[in-house]
């Protein structure tokens, strides 16, 4: 073993000390065992090493994921083990294998399997004892796992998470939890696609998960997503999203305040806005549409709120010279009025007129 690999060793053996005690005390016994040459010993130590850590690292993230993946990858089984401890020494290489599929192990679940097919040859009675070259590899593999604080593991895939995310019925809280922070910007991602891809109430759990997750997420980042909400938003708007409305888009933005200047969301408004007027122009706003132009409203700056006011303005107008309104437009009138201009209250006096004979 080279100067330097012990010296790695030794420099997180010292870090270890406090923060996961029990790997310490195995990758020391790993390195005692090397240093006389007890190589076999050495192995089996740093297997136990490695073993303790990624135990430590499930739990961190969660006995709930843990039972998750376990239940993908063994369908079959009918017994789900309630801790990942219920499965080291009996079945380490299922250990293993949901280790891999959680997706938070530094290194190839293939190298891990192999390590654990050579503790086993050194911990029992064999042709082939281990060599300093087996031991050095074992224990360099040993290190680039246990170098990472267990307390510092999160999920690193995108898909396990939002699969996670709509089957297990946990808090948003929680879930963005599990995200490690230089990887949210691909879960993020990874959110928001399949949002508007899909249809249907179970998806709408990850309405909270975004909101959350867009919180944590870095100016740099946000401005990065941007460009692709806006081009959500004019496809469905285009019609060419078979499975997300413009309102459903919209609800799921993070709107930023009003009265903050911010070009990405003007455009978002400027694209609705035309899209009402549209719709009020070929005689097929609706009340739903009515809905969204005042849930809008209230995300908007004021110049875009005058721009709304008109065209709900118009819509009503014809609305009461077809006859089709309802003794509601009374008060949605009487709101107009009161968002509108002192030279345009007789407008609106006029409409209340125009639906109180008629009504």
């Amino acid at each position: 073993m080279s100067d330097r690999l012990i010296q790695e060793l030794e420099k997180v053996i010292q870090r270890l000390h406090r923060s996961e005690p029990d790997v310490y005390w195995y990758l020391n016994q790993a390195l005692k065992s090397f240093r006389v040459e007890a190589y076999d010993a050495a192995i089996v130590m740093a297997w136990s090493a490695t073993i303790a850590h990624l135990i430590r690292a499930v739990n961190q993230i969660g006995t709930e994921v843990f039972q998750y993946v376990f239940r993908k990858v063994y369908s079959e089984r009918k017994n789900v083990p309630n801790r990942p401890e219920e499965l080291v020494g009996e079945d380490e290489r299922a250990f293993i294998q949901v280790c891999q599929q959680m997706r938070f192990l530094p290194v190839a679940g293939d190298e891990l399997h192999r390590f654990r097919d050579r503790r086993n040859k050194s911990a029992h009675p064999t042709s082939q004892p281990a060599n300093e070259d087996d031991a050095r590899k074992f224990l360099e593999l040993c290190l680039e796992v246990v170098s990472h604080p267990a307390q510092d593991v999160r999920i690193l895939d995108d898909a396990l998470l939002v699969d996670y995310a709509l089957e297990s019925g946990s808090s948003a809280e929680t879930i963005v939890g599990l995200v490690h922070p230089e990887y949210r910007l691909s879960a993020a991602t990874r959110l928001l696609k399949t949002y508007i891809s899909n249809s249907g109430p179970e998806y709408d759990a990850l309405v909270s998960i975004w909101r959350r997750l867009w919180n944590l997420l870095t100016e740099a980042d946000r401005q990065k997503l941007w460009p692709r909400v806006i081009d959500e938003v004019t496809r469905a708007l285009e019609g060419r999203n078979d499975f997300r409305s413009v309102e459903d888009i919209a609800r799921f933005i993070v709107w930023p305040s009003p009265d903050e200047e911010h070009l990405h969301r003007d455009a978002i408004v400027e694209r609705c806005i035309h899209y009402l007027k549209s719709k009020v122009r070929d005689g097929s706003f609706s009340d739903k549409d009515k809905e969204f132009a005042l849930w809008l409203y209230d995300k908007v700056p004021t110049e875009f709120r005058v721009k709304i006011v008109r065209l709900c303005t118009l819509w009503l107008i014809h609305r009461v010279k077809r006859g089709d309104f309802t003794g509601a437009d009374l008060d949605f009138n009487a709101w107009l009025k009161d968002q509108s201009r002192p030279d345009q209250q007789a407008r609106f006096q006029t409409i209340r007129d125009a639906i109180v004979r008629r009504y």
